[in-house]
Formats: C-alpha cells, sequence, structure tokens
C-alpha cells in the first residue's frame, strides 16, 4: 500500500513543524519613556541616550548599567560630543536652548538660549561654534552659537527660505568638522543639504532634492570615516543609500532589507544598517569597503518583536560590538538596549513541504531553506528518516540546495505505521542552524 501524507503542513502554514533559530541578543532595560538619539563616548566607556519623553538624559556603561539620569531638559532631543568628549551638547526643544554637560561629572554647566519659539532638535560641534536645527512645521532653520566670543552669541536663519519643511537635522564629518550635511526627518521627500561652516556662514556646497527618487522620512544619516561618502537610512527606497558628500551623487547602496531606520559606521568603516523589521533580521553588518553582508542580527521574530528604534545604532570604539536601542511594538513597551557582538550570524528558516509519491512506494520531497543573508547553491541539507517503531532514525544521502534555496529528495520507507522526516542545515560561518521535520502514514 502507497504511503499517505499525514499533518505535514508547509513552513508557511500555521500548523508547520518548523525549528529555527534566530540571533536573540540579551536586552537591557532603561529607565526611558522615549528615545531620541544615542552618543557613544569611547573615552569614559559610557552611553548617553536623550529621553524627550522626561526631559533626560540617561548615562550608562557599555553593558548597559546605568550610571546616572541627568534630568531637567525639556524635550532632549539630539546629542553631540565634543572631539575630546569632555562636553555633552544636548538640543532641548522644550526650551528653546542647547545645554552644555560635563561627561565625568553629568552636570549641566551651561545653558544656550536659542531665542523664544526656536524648539532647537539637533546641534552638531565645529571648532568654536555649535550649529544646530530649529524652526516648528513651516519654519525649518539652521543658527550658530559662537562659542569663541567672550559672550556666546546666537545666529539664525543661516538657511535659505523655503528650504526646510521642519527642524533640518544635522551631521559633521569625522573628517572635516567645517562640513555639515542636512536632511529633514519630518516630511517626505527630503532633501539632504552639504553646508560649509568653517567661517561662521552655512554656505550652501551641495544641495539634492529627493535622492533615489523617493527618500520618505529620513531615520538617521551617518558619515563615513574619511568623509567622503554619507549613507542615509530612510522608509525608502528598501535600501541604504550612499551618497557622495562632494555633490550627493549616488554612490552606491547597502542592500539591507525594507524600511531602513538606523545606521552606524565604525572608525574603521564597518557598517551597521539596520531595518525596522517584525519577521525579517533587524541589522545587517558589512565589513569596511564591502557592500555584501556578512552577518545579521535578529532581534526575535512576530508580532511583537523588539524593534530597532530610528537612530538606534552605535559603534564601540574598537569596533568588537555594536549597541543597538529597540522597542516592543505595543503601547507602553519597555525601551531596551542590546549589545551585539560582531559579526554575528543569519536565522535561517529551513521548511519540508508535504510529500507526494512519485511511483509504488515512493515519496517525493521538496523542501527550501531561506535567511536574509543569501545562501551559496550547495549548501548541505542532511536528511534523516525515524521509521514506525525504531529508537533511532536512519541517516539518509544529504542534498544540496539550488540558487533559490531548493532541495529535493525521494525515499522508500519501510514498515508501517509513522515515519518522521528530517531535513537539518548545521548552519556555516555566516549562518545559524535550522531543521524541519514531516511526518508520514507508512504502509
Amino acid at each position: 500500500m502507497a504511503p499517505s501524507a499525514v499533518a505535514a503542513e508547509p513552513v508557511d502554514s500555521p500548523g508547520a513543524s518548523v525549528l529555527t533559530a534566530t540571533a536573540q541578543p540579551k536586552a537591557v532595560t532603561l529607565p526611558l519613556k522615549d528615545y531620541d538619539d544615542l552618543v557613544v563616548d569611547g573615552t569614559h566607556g559610557k552611553l548617553f541616550l536623550s529621553d524627550p519623553g522626561r526631559g533626560a538624559v540617561v548615562v550608562t556603561d557599555f553593558q548597559g548599567k546605568v550610571l546616572q539620569q541627568i534630568t531637567g531638559l525639556p524635550g532632549a532631543a539630539k546629542l553631540a560630543l565634543t572631539p575630546d568628549a569632555t562636553t555633552l551638547y544636548a538640543a532641548l526643544p522644550g526650551a528653546d536652548a542647547v545645554a552644555a554637560i560635563s561627561t565625568t561629572t553629568h552636570r549641566v554647566t551651561t545653558r544656550y538660549a536659542t531665542g523664544a519659539g526656536t524648539g532647537p532638535s539637533s546641534v552638531v560641534v565645529s571648532g568654536k561654534r555649535l550649529w544646530f536645527g530649529y524652526g516648528g512645521l513651516g519654519a525649518g532653520n539652521i543658527g550658530s552659537i559662537d562659542l569663541a566670543t567672550a559672550k556666546p552669541t546666537v545666529k539664525l536663519g543661516h538657511a535659505a527660505l523655503n528650504l526646510w519643511y521642519s527642524a533640518p537635522s544635522l551631521h559633521v564629518s569625522p573628517a572635516d568638522d567645517g562640513t555639515v550635511v542636512a536632511g529633514q526627518e519630518i516630511g517626505s521627500p527630503t532633501p539632504i543639504v552639504v553646508y560649509d561652516v568653517r567661517t561662521g556662514t552655512a554656505r550652501q556646497k551641495a544641495h539634492r532634492w529627493n535622492p533615489s527618487g523617493y527618500t520618505d522620512t529620513l531615520s538617521d544619516l551617518a558619515f563615513t570615516p574619511d568623509g567622503k561618502n554619507i549613507v542615509l537610512a530612510s522608509g525608502s527606497p528598501y535600501y541604504h543609500q550612499v551618497l557622495r558628500t562632494a555633490d550627493l551623487a549616488d554612490a552606491g547602496q547597502y542592500p539591507s532589507a525594507p524600511y531602513p531606520t538606523s545606521v552606524a559606521i565604525a572608525s574603521d568603516g564597518a557598517v551597521a544598517a539596520g531595518v525596522d523589521s517584525v519577521y525579517g533580521s533587524d541589522v545587517f553588518m558589512y565589513k569596511p569597503g564591502t557592500r555584501v553582508s556578512h552577518g545579521v542580527f535578529e532581534f526575535a521574530s512576530g508580532a511583537s518583536s523588539p524593534l530597532l528604534l530610528p537612530g538606534g545604532l552605535g559603534w564601540a570604539p574598537d569596533a568588537s560590538r555594536v549597541f543597538a536601542v529597540t522597542q516592543e511594538g505595543h503601547e507602553g513597551a519597555p525601551i531596551s538596549l542590546r549589545v551585539l557582538t560582531t559579526p554575528g550570524k543569519a536565522a535561517s528558516e529551513l521548511a519540508l513541504y508535504i510529500p507526494s509519491w512519485s511511483g509504488p512506494g515512493v515519496l517525493s520531497f521538496s523542501g527550501r531553506l531561506r535567511s536574509d543573508l543569501p545562501l551559496k547553491a550547495g549548501t548541505v541539507i542532511r536528511i534523516s528518516r525515524l521509521d514506525p517503531g525504531a529508537a533511532k532514525a536512519t541517516a539518509l544521502p544529504s542534498v544540496t540546495i539550488d540558487g533559490e534555496g531548493v532541495f529535493t529528495f525521494t525515499d522508500r520507507p519501510v514498515g508501517q505505521g509513522h515515519a518522521t522526516y528530517t531535513a537539518t542545515f548545521d548552519g556555516d560561518a555566516l549562518h545559524l542552524p535550522s531543521g524541519s521535520s514531516t511526518e508520514v502514514q507508512v504502509g
């Protein structure tokens, strides 16, 4: 009698029997009501995280242990660290000011008023000046604070009128602090502008409206260490764009996944590219000088999966790990810090589909191995069969996947009762293992 398949659903159905390994870095809950920005202080081994909801900056060590909570910072938004790591600046839209904070005492040393109704939301350091993005909807602009004068002076209106729909987010080149790039996080599509700020005036060097044809909801931007390129994370396109700083021409891409939300670049050029993903990988890793991911991190999978927050990535100074700020999707969920040890391995998913018989007593199987990080054709899948009444499975000839991850095999089961077939991927240097089983009625 030909065997019949029972209780064997494909992986895409709710009843599938799938064993999938995922990388879930340990999470440390942070005392944050809200989140805006992360700054890594390599000199003191600290992380600074801004909390607009509580008007605070939380200070932790590299393991996420809370060292201090600096309060009384209305709307605490974007942060900037001086090159010597002595002072942290925080944009305070709720106080129309920028605060200077000691990185050792964690005390506010100075507040610089930026003008009534300015609401500065981002700040960068360039020599003896601070530059900040400010303004409400329909009135975005750029201001500066000259710290070299006896009494610091504020100058507003550096940007052309009607260029910025909302307060632009500013980013300074690590190779040349006279180069500042501005992007817009509210409204889409977004303009990207390069400014020369050496003389105390923001002189526009390059301007590009709507890179890629539709750059939607800019979430993050990072310079390469040499300052020659910038990498964008935006809701669309579905990859991390690379633009040349000099003229904002296209300079390639990091092929991550839909809904890029964060990007961080290490001092050696390694890139961590994060996306807003419920069911796939969350962070893609790229070695210096390469555009092919060598590993990914997946926090969890499912509707309640922790999501990487916009601008939620930062590198340790020795490039040995990445810090990720995450939050589950439900209201009131805690905000957590995850420390990712690079390079990380990609989760894999192996499916063994319902078999059919191709001749008297002969079963034909097919399956598929998938991962956010592509697998090479020829990757080996081990096959085994547990015969009815047997205590130990019998190893069958291994098979390999094709370029689409598909594999097939046939077998002639023996005995009577339920036989269990198992396909196993052992993992490799870049992928975690996974497996899948299905049961058939024999006899």
